[in-house]
């Protein structure tokens, strides 16, 4: 039995529209510059704050009030400025048909992503939805993979008293293949979404998907080496 995680932005669904959206929002109303397109695009992925405090050279205490102006955009419009990638349900189809277990870690907040997901009704392929929860710190992709590790484990032991035999998590950013690879997981890279190849094989990814398809694919062949 093995367990594949993913990243929910950039790797299930094309959230680019709304996050960016929601920046500049943000940016505007806190009444400093808005940085280029490239730069609103590195957002997608890490914690807000903590990309407004790189790319924006802000304190934290003027990261956390332009957050706050993100959130007033973003949960109420820019959450459904989304779509799901072109074979990604698919791809969910056949990995639950092969009796593996499928779970989502992402560093987006935790009611948000299960939101999101209700909405395009992929919350049916999934164990577990672990998402960032900032009253309790965990805002970090590795703190949050941590955490879907150990619920994921548990879940197996109560279930079929087997240890999962494989992990791997799929990502599209270096946040998702570094936490893997800290944490004994494949990483499975993807660059359909908002990281380069470049970037990604940087952080060591295991393997580099171009679709969904190639996902199933590399991890198949992974599980008979």
């Amino acid at each position: 039995m093995i367990c594949v995680l993913f990243d929910l932005d950039g790797t299930l669904t094309d959230s680019a529209e709304g996050i960016k959206k929601s920046v500049v929002y943000a940016l505007e109303k806190k009444g400093v510059p808005v940085p280029s397109d490239e730069i609103l695009t590195l957002f997608i992925g890490p914690p807000i704050v903590d990309s407004l405090r790189e790319h924006c050279g802000m304190t934290e205490a003027e990261a956390d009030e332009t957050y706050g102006y993100f959130k007033e955009r973003y949960h109420t419009i820019g959450k459904f400025e989304n779509k799901v990638y072109e074979d990604v349900e698919r791809m969910l189809v056949t990995l639950r048909q092969t009796n593996t277990y499928v779970a989502v870690a992402t560093a987006k907040p935790e009611p948000l992503a299960k939101e999101v997901l209700e909405h395009f009704g992929l919350t049916k392929y999934f164990e577990i939805i672990k998402g960032a929860d900032t009253a309790r710190g965990m805002v970090h992709k590795e703190d949050i993979l941590k955490e879907a590790l150990a619920d994921m484990k548990e879940i197996s032991s109560n279930r079929t008293k087997k240890e999962i035999t494989g992990w791997y998590m799929v990502g599209d950013r270096k946040y998702d293949v570094e936490a893997a690879k800290k944490l004994g997981c494949r990483a499975v890279a993807v660059t359909y979404g908002y990281g380069t190849q470049a970037e990604l094989e940087a952080a060591g990814a295991d393997y580099i998907c171009h679709t969904p398809s190639d996902v199933i694919l590399n991890i198949a062949v992974d599980t008979l080496l």
